[in-house]
């Protein structure tokens, strides 16, 4: 695989380039709406993490209920989603141990943010919070929030709004808290487009050129998902657009979460108010 940075015009093969100060043994944990999002928008990045030493988890939030395309898979569509689930990331080297599943109804996800619900219900804070103080995560990976599915846009807020709270010193009897080093995004249906005028005004950041024989493997992924068919079948169609020179190509966005406040701007206006 080669890693790219767009922002400094860089290419290697080592995964600093997209997770800055990468060693191995790090855990990466990529946060998947529904079971089939981490293969279509970060399956590139998966095989990375693992090539180069690290450990992925795959966090699902929704349970696939709404999967269905023939009214006669229904009934039984969540308990042949997570096989599907377990069989396609078994494909790309994640063990089962390592996917969890929050059992979330789908077009629901958002709902689920908070705490505490107004009905006093817990929602996922503190479940995801344990997890990733438990497993000692220093990377998060989730969908981007450009209105491509709600419960995506919900997964956008769980990565750059929940995620940074398990390193805080707070709610310390859900685990000891934990750094994260980095956050980013991937995309699963709209690709990160360049800026209409400018197509230099890149709204992706970094990328991953895989091989032909990497996208195989992640297409024989997407497979897996055979209850998914009809929707597939467009999806590994449009894939043939990331090819460039042989390679294709996976785009992620870099989050800096809490990102701190440039005084100098300020103190330059200052300095021209006061003398």
């Amino acid at each position: 695989m080669m890693f790219i940075n767009f922002r400094a015009q860089k290419k290697g093969n080592h995964l600093s380039l997209i997770f800055p100060g990468w060693k191995p043994a790090e855990r990466v944990a990529f946060f998947s709406p529904h079971d089939d999002d981490v293969v279509l928008g970060a399956g590139y990045l998966l095989l990375a993490t693992l090539q180069q030493g690290g450990f992925p988890h795959i966090f699902i939030f929704c349970r696939g209920d709404a999967g269905y395309s023939k009214l006669a898979q229904k009934k039984g569509i969540v308990t042949r989603r997570r096989r599907e689930a377990v069989q396609a990331y078994a494909e790309l080297g994640v063990a089962e141990a390592n996917i969890h599943f929050f059992d979330i109804p789908d077009f629901s996800l958002m709902a689920h943010l908070d705490r505490m619900s107004h009905a006093g219900k817990k929602g996922l804070f503190e479940p995801l919070l344990r997890k990733l103080r438990q497993e000692k995560f220093s990377r998060v990976v989730f969908s981007n929030g450009s209105c491509e599915h709600w419960d995506h846009t919900a997964t956008f807020f769980l990565g750059i709004y929940t995620s940074p709270q398990a390193q805080d010193f707070i709610l310390v009897d859900l685990g000891q808290p934990s750094p994260i080093q980095s956050y980013l995004a991937y995309s699963v249906w709209a690709d990160f487009e360049p800026g209409e005028k400018n197509h230099d005004n890149l709204s992706a950041d970094v990328g991953i050129l895989a091989s032909a024989e990497e996208e195989e493997k992640v297409q024989t992924a997407i497979r897996a998902f055979s209850s998914q068919e009809r929707i597939i079948q467009d999806i590994l169609a449009r894939r043939a657009k990331r090819k460039f020179k042989g390679r294709y190509l996976e785009l992620y966005k870099n989050y800096q979460a809490r990102k701190p406040v440039d005084y100098q701007p300020y103190f330059r206006v200052l300095k021209k108010i006061f003398y």
